[in-house]
Order: C-alpha cells, then structure tokens, then sequence
C-alpha cells in the first residue's frame, strides 16, 4: 500500500496539471469507452472542460450542421504522444464541471495541447455562442 505522504504528492501533482490545455482520458457517460477531454479554462474551484471531447473523426450529426462543424478542431497525432492517429476537439457545447472531479482516480493526466491548438480550441468556444459573457469572462476566454 502507498504512503499517505505519496498518494498526498500525487493528487497534488495531479492538481497542478488541471490547467487550460490539460488533456485526460476516463469515462464519459452514455459512451461505452474511455474518452479524452479538453480543460480550455479554469478557476480555484470549477474547470470549462466542455464537451471538449477528441474524436478519430467527426459525427455525421454534426457534418448537417455547420454551426457545430465550425467548432471542430482539427489536431495532429504527431503533435501529441497520447494519440494514435490524427482527431477532432468538439468544441460545440462546453461545460462546467467542478475541479475537483479530475483530480480522482477516475481520469487520467495525458498531456497538453499545443499553444496554437489550445487558442483555436477556446476560439472554437467563445464562437460556439454556448456561453455567457460572464463564463467567458469568469474562465479568460
């Protein structure tokens, strides 16, 4: 069994690594495997993870719709480690969760975006019209 000293450093590790462009992997509900998100904004207690979800291509939902089909961002497997071939963020309908949610056992630390893909990914979510002023303003958006 680890030490409470170590499992202590590793959720706080863990912690810092929750920053706009942190990416993870773990459940998602109604999807039968493990899924990346996005962290495109944070505050002390609540992150913007949106339904920032990384998918192998985009859904033929969204090819119908040209307002959800602008906020798909378009990533390289090369640029990143963590994918196995190249992706899209959904960008289309952000949403706030509590910090607190990625520091659990439940999701898993990959990596980080680029800066370039991170500052299309939170383009993509201001444009998508999803949120407030006040959330754009309250995540640095």
């Amino acid at each position: 069994m680890a030490d409470k000293n170590l499992m202590g450093t590793i959720a706080g590790l863990k912690q810092v690594s929750i920053m706009p462009g942190a990416v993870f992997i773990g459940p998602w509900k109604e999807i039968d495997h493990d899924k990346f998100i996005v962290i495109a904004g944070v505050t002390q207690d609540k992150v913007l993870a949106c339904s920032v979800l990384i998918n192998s291509r985009i859904n033929p939902y969204l090819m119908r719709r040209q307002k959800m089909l602008d906020c798909q961002v378009y990533v390289k497997s090369e640029n990143y480690a963590f994918l196995s071939h190249d992706s899209f963020v959904n960008c289309a309908q952000p949403m706030v969760g509590n910090t607190e949610h990625f520091v659990g056992d439940e999701y898993k630390y990959c990596g980080l975006l680029n800066e370039t893909d991170l500052v299309l990914v939170r383009q993509s979510i201001v444009e998508s019209g999803q949120l407030t002023d006040e959330e754009i303003a309250r995540f640095s958006l």
